[in-house]
């Protein structure tokens, strides 16, 4: 089952559009599916481990899969 980390910030104009992308496909799907604050103790970290410089940023599988807002399509077939 595909991990997806969705890395977003509070002053992020764009993250609430990946936020509905994932959360949708989340209802529609099976795969782990977490939100994370860059802001946060735990954000900083994955920022760090995968050098996020731009936030939403998509880590799927522990690989960095999107920079920026995915098309639902895309995100989709990524989890496949």
């Amino acid at each position: 089952m595909p991990k997806v980390i969705l890395l977003y910030a509070s002053w992020c104009h764009n993250c609430p559009k990946a936020e509905k992308i994932w959360r949708d496909l989340k209802e529609e799907h099976d795969f782990e599916y977490e939100e994370v604050d860059v802001e946060s103790e735990e954000g900083q970290k994955i920022a760090q481990e995968y050098s996020v410089m731009a936030v939403p940023t998509t880590v799927i599988d522990g690989e960095v899969a999107f920079i920026g807002i995915p098309s639902k399509d895309e995100a989709l077939e990524s989890i496949k």
